[in-house]
């Protein structure tokens, strides 16, 4: 009988064990090749710019256009 006692408070503390080590929180890392891709996919880049320049009413006149977006950033100014 107390031999059973022995066993069973064994075996008890051998799950418990286990239990304990399956549910301990393990690290878990990604890739590194993955990283290097998804990093080249999203750096950020500058914005591309241009002047435009025109001769208007006898007067040198420029403007800022993006190239990235398409559109322009300044009205005309005196160049």
């Amino acid at each position: 009988m107390h031999l059973k006692k022995i066993i069973f408070s064994f075996s008890t503390c051998v799950i418990s064990t286990i239990l304990l080590f399956l549910s301990y929180p393990t690290p878990v890392f990604a890739e590194t090749s993955m990283q290097d891709s998804y990093q080249h996919l999203s750096s950020a880049r500058a914005e591309q710019i241009e002047w435009h320049y025109r001769t208007y009413k006898g007067k040198k006149q420029k403007r800022l256009w993006s190239i990235t977006y398409e559109k322009w950033l300044t009205k005309w100014l005196p160049a």
